[in-house]
Order: C-alpha cells, then structure tokens, then sequence
C-alpha cells in the first residue's frame, strides 16, 4: 500500500454562514496577524482568470463564495461563506455548512512529498475523485474528502502557503523531522 506522504500542514479552512461575523469572532476569541488579512471574492477571481476549470463533485461550474485569510498562531486561515445570495446554491460552502450544521472546520492544506503518486493512489487505488478540483493561479489544487477514512478532507496543494512560505527546506525539516530516541 502506497502512504500519502504529506509532511507539513500549511491551512486550516474554516467554513462560516457569515464571513463578516466570523472574522469578527477570531479577532476577538483568538487574535489575527492584521497585516495578514486579504479578501477574495469568486467572482472576481473568475473574471480575473486566477480560478480556473473548478469543478465540484465532478462538475464544472461557476461556484460563489468569498472569504478572508489571515495568519494565526504560525499558520494560514482560509474563513470561507456563501456570497449573500447564493446561498442555496450547491456548492462546496453551501453543502458543508447544509451537512456539517453550521460552521466548521472543512479542510487542511497538507504539502505531499509524493504529490503525482499520492493522487494517482488516492485515483486508481482508493477509487477517490476529489471533492472539490480547481486551478488557482496556475496551481493545481485538489480537495479529496476523507472523512470516511480520516474524518477530514484534505487539501493537496503545489505549494506551501502562508506564514511557512516563508520557511527555507531546512526549517521545515527541522519542523517535521520525527524525535528519534
């Protein structure tokens, strides 16, 4: 059996009905690094070409959200919510606050070692389509729900992102090298 090597967490993506109110409660219960703090809204991103071939469940479309990240306590923090008036549409957003109940943690932004051979063992091993399949400014991303398996869905990247981008290929193996006794 193939692992997955994936040896360092980059994100947390947090789902939230209002993203307004849910930037407002991090900053309140846990404090954000305020110079970190950046928009983005999907329709802007489509019509600027940095999303690109995004499909969600194996369909191509045009899906509506917005969200904030920022960095807090070392690491990236995607807050995601429906755009007001779509929140009845299918997508990504929208079912899992529909599922989850409410707001949620959705996904980890996990960097694989083995990226092409985790995917085609994720494929053609495990039979697993990802969840949620985009292009985001040239970069392939892929959202593979394992919750059955892990209890979480994981993203599979190209690239570390947040305040670890930062990081040399030193300090990240300093970082997740196991303790040996």
């Amino acid at each position: 059996m193939t692992k997955l090597n994936m040896d360092l967490v980059c994100q947390v993506a947090v789902m939230v009905n209002d993203l307004e109110e849910g930037l407002a409660d991090f900053r309140e219960l846990m404090g954000i690094d305020e110079n970190a703090v950046s928009y983005s809204d999907s329709r802007d991103a489509y019509a600027e070409g940095r999303l690109t071939e995004v499909k969600y469940k194996g369909i191509e479309g045009v899906y509506h959200y917005h969200q904030y990240n920022f960095y807090m306590g070392g690491m990236d923090i995607e807050l995601f919510a429906p755009l007001p008036g779509y929140e009845e549409e299918s997508n990504v957003v929208t079912d899992f606050l529909k599922e989850n109940g409410g707001p949620g943690i959705h996904h980890l932004n996990i960097r694989m070692v083995n990226r092409e051979e985790g995917i085609d063992y994720l494929k053609n091993d495990l039979g697993k389509v990802p969840l949620y399949d985009l292009y985001h400014l040239g970069r392939h991303c892929a959202y593979y729900d394992l919750r059955e398996e892990l209890g979480m869905i994981i993203e599979y990247g190209m690239r570390v992102v947040g305040p670890r981008a930062s990081m040399t290929e030193d300090e990240i193996d300093k970082l997740i090298r196991y303790r040996e006794d």
